[in-house]
């Protein structure tokens, strides 16, 4: 009797969401209520929806546009926000995260129009219905909460303008949502996506596994293996794109993001993120300086407010970010040969050979004559005051023996003697050249900057008394090296920082790099 009741509601549930859809063509015809002026409150929380699939009360926050009351006829697209494991549909306005404060700045400059944030109440449901039946999340959310969102405000009643944003177990949910209900949804915004690789699932203990996995996947109280169910397969992305269904996701706009101080999320983050990329499924993917903290959400929302904002007008994201450099140089220029190669150096306003001078090998691939002088502009080597040197090779020319050619940079330069005076910077192959050489027990630089680096960390491992800064682009061409070498870095305790920018491989889309670099670069060397 109670299956069929339950079959019964769901049945109903899915007509009323029909019938919503069905209105999507006229648009226009809805009447819907307008609270009066003097009722008008833009943020209201504590607001409640019967679900009669829960059979039980949903709680939301909603964030309405500031003209919701004066533009009557007007209707807005719907940015769904989900909260994390353990927090509640306040959470997303909270002291810490103040989402409505983000809003208001991005819509006073112009960079998004006003939309309607809708914040609902997710448990820990990691926003999908439990293996056994017992709480079916995603049914409620998709054929009821949608629908009584559309019925009860003026929204755009379409999938392309509804977008489903969340942090940790919310990036989960902003992630399976839409992969599940692509009819409802056209934008997914994962931050700090919360799930595990297989072989994490596998390792975590027995009562993180039961409480956060078990009871909603199913393998309640199994180890290895056991874990890894046929429902939890069905929501796990590595598992639902493949080769067979990537065709069916190219409707929908992916943008993931993850801090690179995140403890074991980013691994399987960017772990995703090569796997989309094999497959063909478009997205846009950014790692950034930061942790599990509202002040990262926050710090990502801003472009993703963007990302939805171009998404839900039908446009289309730039592939690259655009850094606005100046070619001319006016600080000193030095081309010579040393050691056989042909090298431009750039001292500082601080070098002097009679000094003890420090050094940055840029062995770099192709850049012209222009783009060094962008880069050093950029690294502002020539207004530091310090005893600096920036000599810059061409990889072509730096292959051989690096050892060799270091050797003969240093006496050339007066460069002083130990790793603290000596940093590397590579792009391309020139970063797999510099990694070869800084590989070892024996440090030979204090830090290396690699950009999109072509290097293998299986062949050679970081060395533990180097810092490495490892900056690539989300379409880069050596993305998997990036990767491979962030995980070995955080596997074996080495110091670093990783980065994924918007951007492809180029001269062009190096410069943001260079310049996401820069205060990183310029503390180490006054340090």
């Amino acid at each position: 009797m109670f299956q069929n009741s339950k079959v019964m509601i769901k049945l109903l549930a899915l007509l009323t969401l029909m019938l919503s859809s069905a209105n999507t063509s006229c648009d226009k015809e809805r009447s819907l209520p307008v609270p009066s002026p003097g009722e008008f409150e833009r943020y209201s929380t504590d607001l409640t929806m019967h679900s009669d699939i829960l059979g039980q009360t949903i709680r939301y926050s909603i964030y309405l546009p500031a003209d919701y009351t004066t533009a009557t006829d007007k209707r807005y697209g719907v940015v769904y926000l989900l909260h994390g494991y353990g927090d509640n549909h306040g959470s997303w306005n909270d002291q810490w995260l103040h989402i409505t404060t983000l809003i208001d700045s991005k819509e006073a400059a112009g960079e998004i129009s006003p939309m309607i944030y809708v914040m609902p109440q997710g448990f820990n449901s990691y926003y999908v219905n439990r293996y056994d039946g017992s709480f079916d999340y995603m049914d409620m959310f998709a054929e009821e909460l949608v629908p009584y969102i559309d019925r009860t405000y003026r929204t755009r009643a379409d999938r392309s303008s509804r977008a489903v944003a969340g942090y940790s177990m919310g990036g989960f949910g902003a992630m399976i949502l839409p992969s599940k209900h692509a009819e409802l949804f056209s934008v997914s915004i994962p931050l700090s996506m919360s799930f595990r690789t297989d072989e994490q699932y596998m390792s975590e203990s027995q009562d993180g596994w039961n409480q956060q996995w078990g009871s909603i996947f199913g393998g309640y109280g199994m180890s290895g293996e056991g874990r890894l169910t046929d429902y939890y397969k069905e929501h796990c992305p590595f598992y639902f794109f493949n080769e067979q269904s990537a065709a069916s996701f190219s409707d929908i706009a992916y943008y993931l993001d993850c801090g690179d101080d995140e403890e074991q999320l980013l691994i399987a983050n960017d772990r995703l993120h090569r796997q989309m990329r094999e497959l063909g499924i478009a997205h846009e993917y950014r790692v950034r300086n930061g942790a599990h903290t509202s002040d990262y959400w926050h710090d990502a929302m801003r472009e993703g407010l963007e990302f939805i904002e171009c998404r839900f007008n039908g446009g289309t994201w730039p592939d690259s970010q655009e850094v606005a450099t100046d070619a001319s140089y006016s600080g000193v220029e030095l081309r010579e040969t040393v050691g056989g190669a042909e090298v431009v150096a750039y001292p500082s306003a601080g070098y002097d050979e009679a000094k003890q001078n420090s050094v940055i090998y840029f062995v770099q691939d192709d850049l012209a004559a222009d783009d060094l002088h962008r880069v050093m502009n950029l690294w502002n080597v020539a207004v530091n005051t310090k005893p600096f040197v920036v000599v810059c090779i061409p990889a072509s020319q730096a292959g051989g023996d690096f050892a060799a050619l270091a050797e003969a940079i240093d006496a050339k330069y007066g460069i002083a003697a130990g790793a603290e005076r000596h940093f590397g910077a590579g792009r391309g192959t020139g970063a797999g050249i510099l990694y070869d050489y800084a590989a070892g027990t024996e440090a030979r630089m204090a830090a290396l900057y690699l950009f999109d680096g072509n290097m293998e960390a299986a062949a050679a491992a970081p060395c533990a008394g180097t810092y490495y800064y490892i900056d690539t682009t989300d379409e880069g061409e050596h993305f998997v090296a990036s990767g491979e070498l962030y995980e070995r870095c955080k596997a074996d305790g080495v110091p670093y920082d990783y980065r994924v920018r918007n951007g492809l491989t180029g001269a062009e889309s190096s410069m943001g790099g260079f310049l996401a670099a820069k205060s990183n670069l310029m503390d180490r060397i006054k340090n």
